[in-house]
């Protein structure tokens, strides 16, 4: 059995623009506790929120990292469902089990859920219960995409979407794209998928977009108009988090339709809808917030899927901070950052 190792390097946050390389000490690995290397971990918009001081969901100091693919080192002695070696994705939250929210089937809701928000980091050592053995074949950095697939399942879940249906999703950042991939394999006949980027909207077409748009040159409310007849398309995903999108995403549903907020606004930015419309075009509106049950099939996913034309930038944990500058920049699409994987023998 190899010596575990005692620390990590992990980059901390301390607060607004200060991000720092340090080592830590890792917890000691329990009987039900799995050690994973990080292969890669996903910079995700919350991060990037988190940094710049734009929303206040933590207090630092933290090691952030949400979106974690790996290989197991070692694991605890009454570990069975993973064996050293094993490449693996983790589910980073931790609800209680026992709360009103949980019992409700709305664990991410649970006010004593914890988050094992570490990815940024050499090692991690996490409970075995949010740790899933990736699909055969799957690289383990691209275990880094369950994450955000997971939140894309829960949005499209939450639009109820309908075999022959036509989207428009606002945004094809990674969270953007992801849903058009899943509403895709739901079903919808349709998927109109807007952003100003040509990159984005190429890599749009690549997973399954029928009408691609450039709203700097060309109105997507009049594609819409054009491509249903003026009714509007059943649903909305709003997935860039910007005033001028929300705004748009309440115009583009047809009566009786759907609107789904996924991305993370900024701060400020509102809802603004006349109550007579809400009420005269019987819309349906829907916030989707991370997700609940779905992990397990975005793993499964994860093999179905070509995803890797999303990771358009990888750093290692050396390099954080450029990775969060070229997520900031938008260069690509997910930005990873990590610094490979080793194996190990299982801990008795």
């Amino acid at each position: 059995m190899d010596h575990l190792p005692g620390t990590t390097l992990s980059a901390v946050w301390y607060g607004t623009g200060d991000l720092r390389l340090e080592r830590r000490p890792l917890p000691p690995l329990g009987a039900t506790d799995v050690l994973v290397d990080v292969a890669a971990c996903g910079v995700c918009a919350t991060d990037l929120h988190l940094v710049d001081g734009s929303i206040a969901l933590y207090a630092p100091p933290r090691v952030l990292g949400h979106e974690v693919g790996g290989t197991v080192r070692a694991t605890g002695a009454a570990v069975r469902h993973v064996r050293p070696g094993d490449a693996v994705a983790l589910d980073t939250s931790v609800p209680c089990g026992t709360c009103y929210a949980c019992r409700e089937g709305a664990p991410f809701f649970c006010p004593e859920r914890l988050s094992v928000f570490a990815g940024f980091s050499e090692l991690v050592v996490a409970p075995a219960t949010v740790v899933y053995p990736l699909p055969a074949g799957v690289d383990p950095a691209l275990g880094a995409l369950a994450e955000p697939l997971s939140c894309a399942l829960h949005a499209v879940d939450r639009a109820a979407l309908r075999a022959g249906d036509t989207v428009a999703i606002l945004g094809a950042g990674a969270i953007g794209l992801l849903v058009l991939a899943v509403a895709r394999l739901a079903g919808a006949t349709r998927a109109i998928v807007s952003d100003p980027e040509a990159a984005r909207r190429d890599v749009a077409g690549r997973l399954g977009a029928t009408r691609v748009v450039d709203p700097s040159r060309e109105s997507l409310d009049a594609v819409v108009a054009e491509l249903t007849a003026g009714r509007g398309v059943d649903t909305v995903f709003e997935a860039a988090g910007v005033q001028a999108t929300v705004d748009q995403a309440l115009r583009l549903p047809r009566r009786g339709g759907t609107v789904v907020q996924v991305s993370v606004p900024m701060i400020g930015v509102t809802l603004a809808l006349p109550a007579y419309d809400l009420f005269a075009r019987e819309l349906t509106i829907r916030g989707s917030f991370i997700r609940t049950t779905e992990f397990r099939r975005a793993v499964e996913l994860l093999g179905v899927l070509d995803l890797a034309p999303l990771v358009t930038e990888r750093f290692p944990l050396a390099e954080v901070t450029r990775a969060f500058e070229a997520a900031r920049a938008r260069r690509g699409l997910r930005v990873l950052v990590g610094a490979g994987t080793r194996t190990a023998d299982r801990l008795q």
